[in-house]
């Protein structure tokens, strides 16, 4: 810089300072846009990322921090998440539903904070990292609800809605969801004491579960499908098969009204379970050979994790149907 130059900035010295800043910030923007090839991206502050994830949550309450292990690195692709609603039979499903959409689509799988801690409580090992991982990461400015029926022509960051049911992508990975949802040890074995001491000591004992569902459902079914709740001879008549072809067999009935099922579903070898946890009634269903149910994703997730056969109510459109029609082991009638 020539001496004239030189005086000139001394002259005005504030001005240069701001030039110069300007200058070296605009570079650095176009920099980065050139090297990310993203100027729509915007860089989430830690705040507004977490505010985002809260409300996809059904509760207020804001969850715990650092209860979920985070080992994850930013997203390289898009990603896909859902809101959370429901209880555990619902959340399970919006919990597979993000893993098999990521799987069938190649998203980056992600769950909200309050689902996946819901979910720990009950399995061991869920592998789908919370959202408020990616908290300071690049993250495209929106993501787009998207419908089962849209999702592997989309090729942006997916919301699934809440209480997503899509029994076709998670067929197909059956044996690999079984593994997913473990239930934690002192869950399984309380499962496993409780058939023991159904089975009164005798041996070689096929086990049925049997989930009857009914309080909410009443409403529910005739607000949505017009019907009513299963007729009491449902359960019976599909017990019988089982008796007619296997030669010890045991029963165990889980529902949220045990005295109804004490009454209606009387034999030895029935057994209701009664005040046992949602979660612990579930490991029992799913230590069971086959299962008996009449609607709702609860009954349907403890048939999925018993394997065997399945005996499932005949409600039109119902999730317990779309999966009968896709499992040749499971056997819907009226």
């Amino acid at each position: 810089m020539s001496m004239h130059n030189r005086l000139v900035c001394v002259t005005i010295n504030k001005k240069c300072i701001l030039l110069t800043l300007l200058t070296v910030t605009l570079l650095m923007v176009k920099i980065w846009i050139e090297v990310s090839g993203k100027p729509e991206t915007i860089i989430h502050k830690s705040k507004y990322t977490l505010h985002y994830e809260y409300s996809l949550c059904s509760s207020k309450k804001k969850p715990i921090e650092g209860t979920s292990h985070c080992n994850v690195q930013c997203p390289q692709k898009p990603i896909v998440t859902v809101k959370q609603l429901g209880r555990l039979g619902n959340q399970m499903w919006e919990y597979i539903s993000v893993w098999a959409v990521a799987k069938k689509t190649g998203h980056a799988p992600y769950v909200p904070s309050c689902l996946k801690q819901k979910l720990e409580k009950v399995f061991q090992n869920l592998t789908v990292p919370a959202l408020s991982c990616i908290v300071n990461c690049p993250v495209e400015k929106h993501l787009v609800e998207v419908k089962g029926d849209n999702l592997k022509l989309f090729n942006g960051n997916i919301l699934l809605q809440n209480y997503v049911q899509l029994p076709e992508y998670i067929v197909p990975l059956l044996s690999e969801v079984r593994q997913i949802f473990q239930f934690k040890k002192h869950i399984e074995e309380e499962s496993q004491r409780f058939l023991y001491k159904a089975s009164k000591g005798e041996k070689n004992v096929t086990y049925v579960g049997v989930h009857v569902r009914r309080t909410d459902y009443k409403a529910y079914l005739k607000r949505k499908y017009n019907a009513s709740l299963v007729e009491p001879d449902f359960f019976p008549r599909q017990m019988n098969y089982f008796r007619n072809n296997y030669k010890a067999v045991v029963f165990v009935v889980v529902s949220d009204e045990p005295r109804w099922c004490e009454r209606e579903l009387v034999g030895d070898n029935v057994v209701v379970s009664r005040a046992n946890s949602p979660e612990q009634d579930l490991a029992i269903m799913a230590a069971c050979n086959h299962s008996i149910i009449d609607y709702g994703t609860y009954g349907v997730w403890g048939a999925i994790l018993a394997g065997g056969d399945t005996f499932v109510y005949n409600l039109t459109l119902s999730g317990a149907v779309k999966m009968a029609s896709l499992l040749p082991n499971w056997h819907v009638v009226t």
